[in-house]
């Protein structure tokens, strides 16, 4: 099949099936003026086998020219912005510097949806640091599992082939990386919390110094933990924070 870098290659395709549709058809009228003129028995049956040839391969293309037409028929799946254009996925590394409202409407809609679906699963709990938001790359991993639940669950072409890859390879991807990011918690941590709400979210009270850090300054490494923050999420990274005298608390 040939066609130019003009021709859209679906169109194309059918060209090129509506030719050989033709060819057969025309073999197959060849076929019967042979079978026509045959005398001998046995040039009778090779033609006869020959038509059965040309008939299976003529319903062979006419199913070919039938599914080729329903898929050029078949219009684009995008995600349409109201403007007819494709609408970017979102990333939290990419959202515009000094934009505070942009950054707050992702924490928004993000802090939310983690203790409603992401924080139900023991092994997110497990591996996700109170420190999260401290880390970009954390946020990032976050936002994008939380589109793509919605894509599954709620979007235009949400199916339960979408929610099972959901389940199944993209939440505990997103789990096994943010536990690779920052260690993973420790029991003493889990102790701790013993006769507290199951579901929380770290920190999620205290994100308005992340909107603006990460709006307006996101090039420092983020505003400095206060005591209790220090308190409540003392591991990992947390652990050893320098007090006043340049020691250890």
């Amino acid at each position: 099949m040939r066609h130019d870098d003009e021709q859209d290659p679906g169109t194309a395709a059918l060209a090129a099936v509506a030719g050989l549709a033709r060819t057969v058809d025309s073999l197959g009228r060849d076929v019967y003026t042979l079978n026509q003129a045959a005398k001998s028995t046995a040039a009778k049956a090779d033609l006869k086998a020959l038509a059965r040839t040309v008939e299976s391969l003529g319903n062979t293309v006419t199913s070919f020219e039938d599914l080729l037409a329903r898929l050029t028929a078949k219009p684009a799946k995008t995600k349409a912005s109201g403007h007819g254009e494709a609408e970017p996925v979102r990333s939290w590394l990419c959202l515009p510097e000094n934009d505070v409202a942009a950054v707050e409407a992702v924490l928004t809609e993000l802090l939310p949806w983690m203790g409603l679906v992401y924080l139900r699963y023991a092994t997110a709990r497990e591996e996700l640091p109170p420190c999260w938001l401290w880390h970009p790359e954390m946020v990032e991993e976050l936002v994008w599992l939380m589109d793509a639940w919605t894509a599954a669950y709620e979007g235009p072409e949400a199916s339960n082939k979408l929610v099972g890859d959901w389940h199944d390879r993209q939440r505990p991807g997103v789990t096994r990386r943010i536990g690779e990011y920052a260690p993973s918690c420790d029991v003493l941590k889990h102790r701790d919390d013993a006769g507290q709400a199951a579901v929380t979210v770290p920190l999620a009270a205290e994100a308005d110094p992340f909107v603006t850090w990460w709006a307006t300054d996101r090039h420092k490494t983020g505003p400095e933990p206060t005591a209790a923050q220090i308190k409540a999420g003392r591991r990992g990274a947390l652990a050893a924070v320098p007090d006043t005298a340049g020691g250890q608390r």
